[in-house]
């Protein structure tokens, strides 16, 4: 998805490049940098660009976050011949993962020294989570080496939702311009879940009931500055 999102933008850019080639002084391109914030997310970083010929605008944004968590513990138990040496070592994490992308059009009025742009698209945007544990016990005798390897991995993932966006950008004559974006939504997601285990050397994996995660609230309010050339 992310692909087609990206080969759209850079061939709507194309598109509009070309058909500047008669008039090139009306075809512009404006990259942006900013953050953005949602209750769900926080605040994050966020990036853009922008084609524009006459007062025609295209764009493109993406904004995302990545929460992790993560503890280990190992242990060496030592002891004497004939005994076994044993070493143990437990680890749990969770990690949760948000991305959205924005394509959107607009248009431009004349406004003091500069220009007014009014904007209209569509977001889409997945939310993942994970979460899992492993466990290993090695033990070293006169015998040999053995190992007992033991992990869990469980995985919630939606797909790709799709959001109203609306914006509103002021772009001055020198270039400079301040854009201000909204994405709306209701913080409900469909969940796929599936759970990979390995136990003593053995793999395995199961899909369960999909589930629906609630209160996430990833409706996001974003600004960013941009260069228009």
């Amino acid at each position: 998805m992310k692909k087609v999102l990206l080969a759209c933008a850079l061939t709507s850019i194309v598109a509009i490049s070309s058909i500047a080639t008669a008039n090139a002084s009306e075809f512009t391109i404006n990259p942006m940098i900013g953050a953005s914030h949602s209750k769900a997310g926080g605040v994050n970083s966020a990036i853009g660009l922008e084609a524009g010929y006459g007062d025609f605008l295209f764009g493109y944004t993406y904004t995302g976050n990545s929460n992790d968590f993560s503890i280990s513990h190992s242990e060496d138990e030592l002891n004497p011949v004939p005994f076994a040496d044993k070493d143990y070592s437990a680890s749990v994490y969770s990690n949760d993962k948000f991305n959205a992308h924005a394509l959107y059009v607009g248009y431009q009025f004349d406004m003091g020294s500069g220009h007014l742009a009014v904007k209209a698209g569509v977001e889409l945007s997945k939310f993942k989570q994970k979460a899992g544990m492993s466990s290993s016990m090695v033990i070293d005798t006169d015998g040999g080496i053995g190992r007992d390897i033991n992990s869990v991995n469980f995985t919630s993932e939606s797909n790709y939702e799709y959001a109203p966006m609306v914006g509103v950008g002021y772009y001055m004559n020198n270039g400079l311009n301040f854009n201000l974006h909204y994405t709306w939504q209701n913080g409900t997601r469909d969940m796929k879940n599936s759970a990979q285990g390995t136990f003593n050397g053995v793999q395995d994996s199961k899909k369960f009931a999909n589930s629906e995660v609630a209160n996430k609230d990833f409706s996001t309010v974003m600004f960013t500055v941009g260069y228009r050339f």
